[in-house]
Parts: C-alpha cells; sequence; structure tokens
C-alpha cells in the first residue's frame, strides 16, 4: 500500500461517505528528468540533490517550495494557512526519454529513500507519454511502486483514482470496476497526464477508442472534484462535462506553478504557487456541488 494511504478502493470494501473531509495535498506536473543532461550519463554527477543537472536545477527549486509550504499563509481571499499535506500527486513525464538512468535521478528526487532536498509528502505518481519513448520500462516501475499502472486510494472521505498517461480499454476497466464500490456521492478527485481539451488535447490520444467519451461516462453521476492533467506545459482551468479540470503547470518551460488543493465538506480550494516568483498565483474557491 503506499505511504499515506487509508485505504485501497480494491480491497473490496465499498466506499461510503463517513463525513468530516479535511484534505490537503499538491499537484505538480511534467519534471523530464534527463532533459540537459550529457550524452555520456556515466558523467552525471553522483548525489543529483547537490549537484543538479539540466532541468533538475527547477526540480530542486520545486522541491524548496513543496518542502515548505506547510504553515504558509494562503492569499487573503482564502484566509488561514497550508496545512499539512498528505501528499504531492504528479501527473506524468517523469523523464525525458524513459531511460532507466532518468528513473533513478527521478527516485533520488521523489522516491521514498529520496535524499536531502528531496520530496517530504509521499509521492503518486503517473507516467506521461515521454516515459514511454524507449518503452514500458519506467510505466512498469510506476506500477511495481503504487501496484498497477492504475491505482486508487483514499484519505478521509475523498476517493483518488491515478489514471495513468490516459485510460486505455484497460484503464477504462479499471475506472468503471473502481467506481463501482464508490457511492455517488463520495468526494472524487482524478488525474491523468494526456489533456481533455484545448491545446495538445486532439488526436494524441490511444487510436479510436474514443476513450474520452468513455472517460466522461464512467465519471457520470460521481461528485468530481477536480480532475487534473500535465502535458500541455501549462497552469490554468476549465470545464469539461461540466467538470473542473486544473493544469498544475510544469517544470519544463515557463509555468513553474503548483497546485495547493485544499478539500473540505462545503468546498475545494486550488491555489497556484510560483517556485520562481515565491509567490501566490490564481486561486479557484469552488462551493460543493449537489
Amino acid at each position: 500500500m503506499p505511504v499515506g494511504v487509508s485505504a485501497r478502493s480494491d480491497a473490496g470494501v465499498r466506499l461510503s461517505r463517513r463525513g468530516g473531509t479535511d484534505v490537503t495535498f499538491y499537484v505538480a506536473s511534467d519534471l523530464h528528468f534527463g532533459l540537459g543532461y550529457p550524452d555520456d550519463l556515466t558523467k552525471l554527477p553522483p548525489n543529483p540533490t547537490t549537484s543538479p543537472v539540466g532541468l533538475e536545477k527547477d526540480n530542486v527549486a520545486l522541491l524548496r517550495r513543496v518542502n515548505t509550504m506547510e504553515g504558509r499563509a494562503y492569499p487573503t481571499e482564502l484566509g488561514g494557512k497550508v496545512a499539512s499535506p498528505r501528499g504531492l500527486l504528479i501527473t506524468g513525464d517523469l523523464t525525458e526519454w524513459g531511460r532507466k538512468e532518468e528513473w533513478e535521478r527521478f527516485l533520488a528526487f521523489y522516491g521514498p529513500g529520496a535524499r536531502d532536498g528531496g520530496a517530504r509528502p509521499p509521492v503518486f505518481e503517473i507516467v506521461g507519454n515521454h516515459d514511454k519513448v524507449n518503452g514500458p520500462w519506467v510505466e512498469a516501475q510506476v506500477a511495481a511502486r503504487h501496484g498497477g499502472r492504475f491505482y486508487a486510494w483514499d484519505w478521509d472521505d475523498v476517493h483518488f483514482v491515478a489514471l495513468g498517461e490516459a485510460p486505455d480499454d484497460e484503464g477504462i476497466a479499471f475506472l468503471e470496476r473502481d467506481l463501482s464500490r464508490v457511492d455517488l456521492d463520495v468526494p472524487l478527485v482524478v488525474y491523468l497526464h494526456r489533456c481533455l481539451l484545448g491545446p495538445w488535447s486532439d488526436d494524441n490520444w490511444f487510436g479510436d477508442g474514443n476513450f474520452r467519451d468513455r472517460l466522461a461516462h464512467a465519471l457520470e453521476g460521481h461528485a468530481v472534484r477536480a480532475i487534473f492533467h500535465g502535458h500541455h506545459h501549462a497552469s490554468g482551468h476549465y470545464l469539461w462535462h461540466g467538470y473542473d479540470v486544473f493544469k498544475p503547470g510544469a517544470v519544463k518551460d515557463n509555468a513553474h506553478t503548483f497546485v495547493v488543493a485544499h478539500l473540505t465538506e462545503a468546498e475545494s480550494t486550488f491555489a497556484y504557487f510560483d517556485y520562481n516568483t515565491d509567490a501566490w498565483g490564481r486561486v479557484y474557491r469552488l462551493a460543493r456541488r449537489p
């Protein structure tokens, strides 16, 4: 069972609301370990957190903020302070080329045995298209860490579902099976790598499987609080089939933000934090929908 998980949905126990939800977590994306590495990977410095190379420097900047957000005052429109996070979700493209050396560097920052300067909250990563450039090896490592290509867990009343790069036939079947044991009024958070609408969303899902429509159908009727995805290397929010979708930003390129999410019984808040300027950005405060 992943660190920080209170219950796994695949244990065969039906999940119903118990009340008292108060869950804080972070979301980041598109780390791209490998970009800026030397051609000879044997020349990489042995300790990446103290001698970062290429985009590792930006991952250091991200983690410096992730590790020190607890207790920071929220923007005035939200009030209060950031509570202890349950975990950090990462919405894919962990590596640039899907190589073993890049995955090992990712683990040095974000794995359970991360060195000084590595992630303090438990990490729940999924793969993106870049992680598959050299085959399914990185995806197999993620599956070994979390129990499958697709996985799910619960924090308080909130049910989380990790759908990998994007749900294919296997992923849709997993989601349908998983949600069959989740009551419709249970708060639901879903994350994947591929875009659902807008830039980079067309012609990059899997063949002609109509997977986006099938995903919407599988979610229909459930209390979806948020969907997160990466791939676009942007920060933002939009509606898809009436669901609130968030792009958390990316380490690659210039959208150097991550999301601080806080879910309670009454509402959900999503605050973007820019780790280059050390400042809050856009804030979304959404009342719980019936």
